[in-house]
């Protein structure tokens, strides 16, 4: 089964891109990971990763969010290649909440 599930933050505000008759959100969410070290210290990392949502969720996400934002993502992970033919992992968007948003306060959308 292909399914992920994040919470983090907004890194930037999202983009849209109209695509023939739907809508394209892209959007890079930073998810903190902590962990304790060898001496049981406690260590805080920060990984950004790209996301994709099409349609109604595309719309929603990007009227109801800005930088900074937090969110709880529900996503299926994409292998995809850059223009110059590396591989990534980019993941799509299959349910979302966002938390405290400056636009609108807890929505909630299933794709």
């Amino acid at each position: 089964m292909n399914k992920c599930h994040f919470v983090g933050k907004l890194a930037d505000d999202p983009v849209l891109y109209p695509k023939d008759r739907t809508v394209l959100v892209r959007f890079t969410l930073a998810v903190e990971e902590y962990r304790k070290d060898k001496s049981g210290q406690k260590i805080r990392r920060v990984e950004f990763l790209d996301f994709e949502a099409w349609d109604t969720a595309a719309q929603t996400i990007y009227d109801h969010t800005l930088k900074g934002d937090c969110m709880a993502i529900e996503a299926i992970a994409r292998k995809q290649k850059s223009k110059n033919e590396n591989s990534y992992v980019n993941f799509r968007v299959t349910n979302f909440k966002i938390f405290n948003s400056n636009n609108y306060e807890n929505v909630d959308e299933h794709e």
